[in-house]
C-alpha cells in the first residue's frame, strides 16, 4: 500500500504552568502527521518532553519522505526516538482500521481524572475542592507533585493534607525519581495503610529497581520513568504503571493489553494536542472498564481552550 506522509509543527503555552522535582514545564511543541492512501487518513503526534528528545525527533523526521510504502515503513523507523513510532503505529492503526476512537469519551468533569498538584498549590487547591465538593459522592483524586521544596517541608505539607483530606479524596504522590532511599522509606512509614493513598509513584531514581522493587513490598509503587527506559519492566512489574502512549514506541501494543483485560494501569498524558489525547482519551476508557478501574490523569486544567484542542483530528489538523 503506498502511503502519502505529511507533517506539521506545534507549539503552545499550558495555560498553568506545570513543577516538578526535575523540570518547569511552560510550554509543549511537537509534530502532527497525517497518513493517507486514498480516502483513508490515519494521524498521529510526536510529543516529545525534553528539548534533547525533541532535536533527536526533529533529525529523524526529516528522514521521512513524502511518498511511502506500508512494507517497509514501521521496520525502516525500528531505530527511530519512540515518539516518533508511537506516532506512525497509531497513525499507521488508525488509517488500517486496527484502531477505532472512540469519541465519545467522558473525561470533562473534575471527578473524572485527576488534579495536578505541586507542593506550592496543594493546600490551596485542596481547599478549593473540599468547600465546592462537599455534596460529591464520586472521589476526587489529587496528583501532588513533591521533591520540589526540601523535604522537612513536605513532610509537613503532608501531615496538613492527611488532616484535611475526606474520604473522597485519593491522593497520588509523585516524586518523579527525586527520593533517596531514606525519603521514600519515611513516607512509605507515614502512609503505610492509608485509605486513601492510590500509590506513591516513581518515588526513587528510574536505575534504582531493586530500591523500588524493596519498596513495594510495603506499599503501592508506580513506575513511570522506569518503564519509559526500561520497556521489559512492563512484563515483569506487578505493580501500578503509568502508561503514557505518546512516549511509547507503539501504543497499540498498550491497547490490546487493555482489551485483554490486563490490571494496574493507569492512563497519563504528557500534554498532547486534541490528536494525541484521542488516543490516551480512547485507552482510559478501556482501563476503567478493566479489573482495576482508576481515573487517568490528563491535566485538564493546565490544557488551553482552543481549535488545537479539539477531539475532531481533521478540525485540528486544517486549522493548525
Amino acid at each position: 500500500m503506498k502511503i502519502n506522509f505529511k507533517k506539521k509543527y506545534f507549539h503552545f503555552n499550558l495555560s498553568q504552568s506545570i513543577k516538578t522535582s526535575k523540570k518547569k514545564i511552560i510550554f509543549k511543541h511537537g509534530w502532527l502527521i497525517k497518513l493517507e492512501n486514498k480516502n483513508k487518513i490515519g494521524f498521529g503526534e510526536i510529543s516529545p518532553l525534553s528539548q534533547n528528545n525533541f532535536k533527536e525527533c526533529q533529525r529523524q523526521l526529516i528522514q521521512i519522505p513524502p511518498n511511502l510504502d506500508e512494507s517497509n515503513l514501521l521496520q525502516n523507523v525500528k531505530s527511530f526516538h519512540p515518539c516518533v513510532q508511537s506516532a506512525l503505529h497509531t497513525a499507521m492503526a488508525e488509517l488500517k482500521g486496527e484502531l477505532i476512537l472512540n469519541d465519545n469519551n467522558q473525561f470533562k468533569n473534575i471527578d473524572q481524572t485527576a488534579i495536578l498538584c505541586d507542593s506550592h498549590s496543594i493546600q490551596e487547591d485542596l481547599k478549593i475542592f473540599i468547600s465546592k465538593n462537599k455534596s460529591m459522592t464520586k472521589p476526587i483524586t489529587l496528583k501532588w507533585k513533591v521533591g520540589i521544596k526540601d523535604n522537612n517541608t513536605e513532610e509537613l505539607l503532608l501531615e496538613k493534607v492527611l488532616n484535611q483530606i475526606k474520604n473522597n479524596i485519593r491522593l497520588r504522590i509523585d516524586a518523579n525519581g527525586a527520593w533517596s532511599r531514606r525519603i521514600a522509606e519515611r513516607w512509605a512509614d507515614i502512609l503505610k495503610g492509608n485509605e486513601n493513598l492510590d500509590w506513591l509513584e516513581q518515588p526513587l531514581p528510574e536505575d534504582d529497581l531493586e530500591g523500588l522493587k524493596a519498596l513495594q513490598k510495603k506499599i503501592p509503587v508506580a513506575l513511570d520513568e522506569s518503564l519509559l527506559k526500561y520497556p521489559n519492566l512492563i512484563e515483569e512489574w506487578d505493580g501500578w504503571q503509568i502508561r503514557r502512549p505518546s512516549q511509547e514506541s507503539n501504543p497499540i501494543i498498550l491497547m490490546k493489553e487493555l482489551e485483554n483485560k490486563k490490571g494496574y494501569r493507569s492512563i497519563s498524558t504528557s500534554f498532547e494536542t486534541g490528536i494525541g489525547r484521542r488516543i490516551i482519551y480512547h485507552l482510559a476508557s478501556l482501563q476503567l472498564e478493566g479489573p482495576t478501574p482508576k481515573v487517568p490523569g490528563l491535566a485538564l486544567k493546565q490544557i488551553p481552550k482552543s481549535s488545537l484542542f479539539s477531539s475532531d483530528a481533521k478540525l485540528v489538523w486544517d486549522n493548525l
